[in-house]
Formats: C-alpha cells, sequence, structure tokens
C-alpha cells in the first residue's frame, strides 16, 4: 500500500523556497528540493508525490514547469512514472548510525559554543508546525521552546541553528545564547539526555537561509539533524529537535572515532 505526500510537509519545511526572483531556473529549484527530501529520508520509499498540477499549485509555478522537475528526478531514477498510477519515490533511504559516547558529543557541542559568538533570531514558545508537534507527540494547544540563531567565528557566519524543546522557559535575556551553548541553560533549567541520534546530509540554501548565511542560493550546505532524547522507563521521550545548516566553506564536522 502506498501513501500520498501531504502538501503539509512542503508548506511547514524551511527548505522550500521556489522564486523568481533567483539566477536558478524555477524547474531546477523545484527538482533540487524535491530531490532533497528524497535523499534525507524526508520523503519515503514507496510514498505518492502530488500530481504535477498540485506541486504547480503548491510552488506557485507552471505546470511544465512541474512536469520538468519530475522528469529530472525519474532521470536519476529516484521516483518512477506510471500512467493512471502516478509517481512514487523508488529510492530507498537506509541511515547506517554510527555509535559514539554521548559525552563526547555534548563536548563538541559545547566547544563550538565557546569558539563562536551567536546572533539570536527568534527566542519564543509558541505552538510548532505540524511536522514538528508529530515529532514531540504534541496535543494541538501545545508549545514548544524555539530558538533561531546563527553563529559566527572572526565576524564570519558559519551556521544557521533552527531548533524546538518541551519543557524549557524563555529565558530573561537572550544573552546568554550568545557565548554559550543551549544546552548549558537546558542542564541548569533542568533537562536530562540520555540519547542522541544524529543525521547528517547535504542540501542547496534556500533564499532566506542564504542571506543569513551570506552564500549564493542554492549554494551546498552540512546539514545536521539532531533529536535528544530521555529515557523515561520504557519510554524514550523526544526533548530537543536540531537543525543546524553549516556553510561548507567555513565548517567541517570533523569525528575521531577509534574501534573497541
Amino acid at each position: 500500500m502506498t501513501t500520498k505526500v501531504s502538501a503539509t510537509l512542503f508548506n511547514e519545511n524551511l527548505r522550500c523556497n521556489i522564486s523568481a526572483d533567483l539566477p536558478v531556473p524555477l524547474y531546477h529549484q523545484l527538482y533540487s528540493l524535491l530531490k532533497n527530501f528524497i535523499l534525507d529520508g524526508s520523503l519515503h520509499h514507496g510514498e505518492k508525490l502530488p500530481s504535477e498540477q498540485e506541486l504547480a499549485q503548491i510552488f506557485d509555478v507552471s505546470r511544465i514547469t512541474a512536469k520538468r522537475a519530475v522528469n529530472e528526478l525519474a532521470a536519476e531514477q529516484l521516483v518512477e512514472r506510471a500512467r493512471a498510477k502516478g509517481t512514487h519515490v523508488i529510492y530507498k533511504y537506509s541511515p547506517k548510525p554510527v555509535q559514539a559516547p554521548l559525552v563526547g558529543v555534548l563536548e563538541e557541542i559545547d566547544s563550538i559554543a565557546e569558539s563562536s559568538k551567536a546572533t539570536v533570531l527568534e527566542c519564543a514558545l509558541i505552538k510548532p508546525p505540524q511536522s514538528i508537534g508529530v515529532e514531540f507527540e504534541l496535543q494541538p494547544d501545545d508549545r514548544l521552546f524555539h530558538l533561531v540563531r546563527t553563529r559566527n567565528r572572526a565576524g564570519a557566519v558559519f551556521g544557521y541553528f533552527d531548533s524546538w524543546s518541551a519543557n524549557v522557559d524563555v529565558p530573561e535575556s537572550t544573552d546568554i545564547f550568545i557565548n554559550e551553548s543551549r544546552h548549558q541553560y537546558f542542564r541548569e533549567s533542568g533537562m536530562r539526555v540520555s540519547h542522541i541520534t544524529q543525521t547528517i546530509g547535504a542540501i542547496g540554501a534556500s533564499a532566506s537561509i542564504a542571506n543569513h548565511l551570506n552564500v549564493e542560493p542554492g549554494a551546498p550546505l552540512l546539514q545536521l539533524v539532531r533529536r535528544s532524547f530521555y529515557q523515561d522507563g520504557d519510554n524514550e521521550i523526544l526533548v530537543d529537535y536540531l537543525i543546524a545548516l553549516y556553510n561548507t566553506d567555513l565548517f567541517q564536522y570533523r569525528m575521531d572515532l577509534k574501534l573497541d
């Protein structure tokens, strides 16, 4: 049985920026965005894409533009098109996690914060978009702590960070996030973390993200998605969700792993 992708996935995701003002052709912008969704697992194997007409309406482009974008995906064998059946994802996403000590991950987070300075773009307790609410299994009226920042080192902005956190209050001043990590504040607020998963991939910079990182739209960015959990008996509860986007000219993610 196949499922059809909801337009909500596109409308609520920070990567959804298709603009005629950019130098990149519209069909290629749409193709790149859909390809990113497929490669990072947001669009699952077997899922049915919206029709060409629906894609055109979602992204405010012509049907010809939508058709060309989907044809590019089919040419790369990421999707399969069939008359009367629609277009389905045939790429199988299968991440293979690397095991690493949790303490080392937290030390790495603190180290980045100590060696750089943050600019806070948003800090509020708000109702999250549906896609984030599903991650946290929230009730309709629940709120999460939303923090959006950029980080710079020696005057150069190297990262954009968009995070959602549970059971965290808004601090009296956002200045605490300028020179220290969020996790320092979270620890002081009583948040406990027992398990972290990280997924690292690559995406093209949207127009808004490109503006914050001082890169061209479509420039390659390193994307890190980090989920932090707390173990409560037999249940693992998501307490923090972070999307970090890095300018690859200024930042590299290095891991030093040793065999047991």
